[in-house]
């Protein structure tokens, strides 16, 4: 990931049986929640990139 000094906040809404199953995991593993939202982010733009290109963004 990208080191960024300044991070931004972000409200968004996880349907309830998503946020245990992140709060579990976040538990068992005591890898932060955020941290693992900004993985699946940064692995969606990944996989998305050649059309985010190809599109000027």
């Amino acid at each position: 990931m990208e080191s960024t000094s300044r991070l931004i906040s972000l409200v968004f809404r996880l349907p309830k049986p998503n946020l245990l199953a992140l709060k579990g995991l976040s538990s068992r593993t005591r890898v932060r929640q955020s941290e693992y939202l900004r993985e699946a982010i940064e692995d969606l733009l990944a996989k998305y990139q050649a059309d985010l290109e190809r599109q000027g963004g």
